[in-house]
Parts: C-alpha cells; structure tokens; sequence
C-alpha cells in the first residue's frame, strides 16, 4: 500500500507513483512522497516521515481499517468526515499540504488538501 493507490484509475496519464507527489514539511523542507522515510508498524496503516525532522506527515490506511479506528476511537465518530480524504477504497490524510505534480510539470495536476485530523485519531494507537 502507497499513497499513490489512492490515485490509481483516475484516468491521469501516464499513470502516477509516489514520486510524482510533493510537499513541503513544516520545517521547511520540500520532497518527494518516493524520498522520505515509511512507517508501516501498524497493519493497514502507512506514515511517511519527514527525511530532516522525522515528523509524520502523510499516511494512508485502507477505508476499512480507518473506520473500524474511527468507531472504536472515543469521541472520533463525529469526524469521519474531516479525518481524511477517502478515495478508491482508501483514506489519505497529512499534516501539509500535497500535490500531484510531476517533475517535469509546471503546475499541480491534483492538489491535497491538509487534513490535520487524521493524524489526531493515531494518537490512541
């Protein structure tokens, strides 16, 4: 599982991998989904950390997954719906904001909105 399942079939040609996804970190830092470091401690749930600070920034976890934390999460059932993007079956979450922009393109072909929430749920885990 990668964030870039959660763009896969959406008729975007050539088709997007995770390189083709930046961010700036909130120390500053601008990279690539494919440069920073994963975290896949928890099954069906994968952080990308920042390379410099180590942060989480971005995560993924299958749409299953997500509400069966969300129910079981005290007080969390009321943000279903601003905890992540949910998209083909997955939910996407980050601390910044994320675009689909590949290297050789000027501007964003999709554009991630943060979503602060999602990371708010992890804290239970």
């Amino acid at each position: 599982m990668r964030f870039v399942d959660a763009f896969l079939d959406e008729g975007i040609d050539p088709e997007p991998t995770d390189h083709d996804f930046v961010l700036t970190c909130m120390c500053g830092m601008d990279q690539r989904l494919d440069e920073m470091d994963l975290d896949d401690e928890f099954d069906g749930l994968l952080l990308y950390e920042c390379t410099r600070c180590a942060n989480s920034l971005v995560g993924i976890m299958l749409d299953s997954a997500a509400t069966d934390l969300w129910v079981s999460t005290a007080g969390m059932t009321r943000r279903l719906e601003v905890g992540g993007h949910r998209r083909n079956g997955f939910v996407i979450g980050s601390r910044v904001d994320v675009a689909l922009r590949p290297p050789d393109v000027d501007g964003d072909l999709v554009f991630v909105p943060s979503t602060p929430n999602f990371f708010a749920t992890l804290r239970n885990l």
